[in-house]
């Protein structure tokens, strides 16, 4: 009861400082400096776009395409932005090849080809269009008096003794290699008893990956989040984004094969509030399946109990390359907090 009322004390509080500065009521949600976030246009212009991708699953790559293109090659984009952007074009485009070639936004190829021409050896073969496969050579010419078609020639300025190329010159000795000695066989293992639990276990063959379920490598967002006055003292928050493939024993209880399990840590804050009052969601597209959803971050009592405040979601994502974004609020034992969207971009076996 004694938390409900200072919850409440403290709302009214900001309520009466709001409506009794203009300033304040005027200011975003989370007035956030670009110039120290220089990824921010992108994410939030990226993450609505995969937000609808999930809903038109069959259009993801297109639409996740020709946004990032867009952005990437705008010139007013912040360098951070652009990036970001380029690293998301790339991943649709190897994560989709699974799913045939995307062709790039229609705008874009106008913009170029207005400036700079088609580029050739940019499209397929066979293609018509005047920019399809090599350079081209330049136009045949017969000398004076051949008639084309009718006498064998060669072309103007080709000397007849090099009709069949130039005398190879003389090649340098390329010395010898010698086989080194093959090593001695290694000594054959002792044998041991049956059921012996101290018998030794051979090792994995060199160079052979091994797959740990208990280690599985987690695979960043490519922003971090970030939220405004999250602290209890007014202070600002940065979150961490990750996701692991399964099958994988962490996050607990783990995910299995085919599923994503998504971590989202507020550094710096508390423990989570019992009661997450507004959501912390994720929504993903499989570029190689077509397959998408959401779902909704909650406290895990196995993860951070006593803070930093971390949401954790295990869903059905399936094999393939998964376009995800992280959005909402969170509710920490002493603050509501609202994070900027980020990116994230993994695969799962």
């Amino acid at each position: 009861m004694h938390s409900i009322t200072k919850l409440a004390t403290g709302l009214t509080a900001l309520a009466l400082t709001m409506a009794t500065s203009p300033v304040a009521a005027a200011d975003p949600a989370i007035p956030l400096d670009p110039v120290q976030l220089p990824g921010l246009a992108a994410v939030q212009n990226l993450s609505p776009v995969v937000q609808q991708a999930a809903a038109n699953p069959a259009s993801a790559q297109e639409l996740i395409l020709a946004a990032a293109s867009q952005l990437a090659g705008n010139a007013t984009t912040p360098g951070g932005s652009a990036a970001l952007a380029e690293a998301v074009t790339r991943f649709v485009q190897n994560g989709g090849a699974a799913m045939g070639p995307v062709a790039p936004p229609a705008a874009a190829v106008a913009t170029e080809q207005a400036a700079t021409g088609i580029a050739h050896g940019t499209v397929p073969l066979f293609t018509p269009g005047t920019g399809n496969g090599p350079i081209p050579l330049p136009k045949h010419v017969p000398p004076a008096g051949v008639v084309p078609g009718a006498e064998a020639h060669l072309p103007t300025g080709i000397n007849p003794e090099h009709a069949v190329g130039p005398v190879p010159e003389a090649m340098p000795e390329v010395p010898t290699a010698v086989a080194a000695p093959s090593p001695a066989p290694a000594p054959a293992a002792a044998p041991t008893a049956a059921g012996d639990p101290s018998a030794a276990v051979a090792p994995a063959a060199a160079g052979a990956l091994v797959y740990d379920p208990n280690t599985p490598p987690t695979q960043d967002f490519l922003y971090p989040s970030m939220s405004n006055g999250c602290l209890k003292d007014g202070g600002n928050v940065i979150a961490t984004a990750i996701s692991v493939a399964g099958p994988a024993a962490i996050p607990t209880p783990g995910p299995g094969p085919g599923q994503t399990a998504y971590v989202f840590t507020a550094v710096g804050t508390p423990a989570p509030a019992a009661e997450q009052k507004l959501p912390l969601n994720v929504t993903w597209v499989n570029l190689t399946s077509g397959r998408s959803g959401s779902a909704t971050l909650k406290p895990n009592p196995g993860i951070n109990p006593d803070g930093p405040t971390t949401l954790t979601a295990i869903v059905d994502t399936g094999s393939g390359s998964i376009m995800s974004t992280i959005f909402g609020q969170v509710t920490t034992t002493d603050k509501q907090c609202t994070f900027m969207p980020t990116l994230g971009s993994s695969v799962v076996p």
